[in-house]
């Protein structure tokens, strides 16, 4: 491998697993595969990549945030919400 080589996720037991992308019509899709030739060199932009809960495997998986104005709206639909009106004597 040379100055840059592509993405590689490596696992406790010393697995590796490379990050490819494949264009399906408009969809694009990413996934981890244990052959390196043809391997995807970034990490898509938005993306993270996480551990799978169910065995030691690779996956992305969008960030929580989304965009520019997503702090925002967020705000704004928690104070939206009514309080419950209140009892009186």
């Amino acid at each position: 491998m040379g100055l840059i080589s592509p993405y590689v996720y490596k696992t406790r037991e010393g697995k590796k697993f490379w990050l490819h992308m494949k264009m399906r019509g408009k969809a694009t899709l990413y996934y981890f595969s244990k052959d390196p030739i043809g391997a995807f060199f970034n990490i898509p932009k938005g993306y993270e990549v996480v551990k799978s809960p169910n065995r030691d495997l690779p996956m992305l998986k969008k960030k929580a945030g989304g965009g520019l104005f997503s702090g925002v709206l967020k705000k704004s639909k928690t104070n939206e919400k009514t309080e419950a009106p209140q009892e009186t004597k």
